[in-house]
């Protein structure tokens, strides 16, 4: 139940960062150039489009959603077979946390290209918000399959396998992350929830440290941390770092009700 609460919590927590543009080490990210297969024969619309892509992405940066997805909007009215315009508008929408609309965007944009490992990375983080963890293992698969140096579909589905208690394969496919990228900050802290969950408490504790290390701005880790801290009974230890993630733009109330269910749980 502990590992549910870790990752539930951070996986939140990193959605919430994201939305506010502080970025974080797994932040799915669109990706401007589009794909061979969303031009069409009448080139005379592309480059039309692909300038509100530029603008929608350049809003999206600035955490200017509403005008993100007015952008494209546009782009999808003047080219309906840009798939990256799909792919971006559901990103904002992932941002709004709107992931119903996101996921219907993330499948148009896999109708228009199949090959977009991002896009399924994306919509299976999408189904993870949503509590469909066996739909989302199943679109990182199809991200590994088509890109298996992709370190962020690992770090997704090692987190999604961590929520269904299949710990071993999330170890493994943390540990895959982190190979590929050694400096990703999100999944030493998803790998520390799952080694908590597996009384490996050393390891835990010196993953969130790596984490806060590769990433001291990044506030999830020291959310995380502060839960497990906290049903250890720690409490010092865990209010400390309530207040760094709070110092980082995290919301105090919603890391206070967290807490006060892990502590119904020691």
């Amino acid at each position: 139940m502990l590992i549910r609460l870790l990752i539930i919590a951070s996986s939140s927590i990193m959605l919430l960062v994201s939305a506010c543009g502080s970025g974080g080490a797994n932040t799915p990210a669109a990706q401007l150039t589009p794909a061979p297969s969303a031009k069409v024969a009448n080139e005379t619309d592309t480059p039309d489009a692909e300038d509100h892509l530029i603008s929608a992405v350049t809003h999206q940066q600035a955490g200017r959603l509403d005008e993100a997805i007015a952008e494209t909007d546009e782009a999808i009215r003047l080219n309906p077979q840009l798939s990256m315009a799909y792919y971006i508008r559901g990103f904002s929408y992932h941002l709004l946390a709107q992931h119903q609309r996101a996921i219907q965007d993330y499948d148009q944009a896999i109708r228009l290209d199949p090959q977009l490992s991002d896009v399924y990375m994306n919509r299976g983080f999408s189904y993870s918000n949503l509590g469909q963890y066996q739909r989302a293992i199943q679109d990182y698969d199809e991200a590994i399959a088509l890109d298996p140096q992709l370190a962020e579909a690992y770090d997704n589905r090692g987190a999604a396998y961590g929520i269904l208690g299949q710990h071993q394969r999330s170890v493994r496919d943390l540990d895959e992350a982190i190979r590929l990228d050694p400096q990703y900050a999100m999944a030493y802290n998803h790998r520390a929830a799952t080694y908590f969950q597996l009384d490996q408490i050393e390891r835990a504790f010196q993953d969130w440290g790596e984490a806060i290390r590769l990433e001291p701005e990044f506030a999830s880790p020291y959310a995380s941390r502060a839960l497990a801290y906290t049903f250890l009974g720690n409490d010092n230890e865990a209010q400390q770092d309530i207040e760094r993630a709070v110092s980082l733009g995290l919301d105090r109330g919603m890391l206070e009700r967290a807490l006060a269910g892990v502590k119904e749980r020691r």
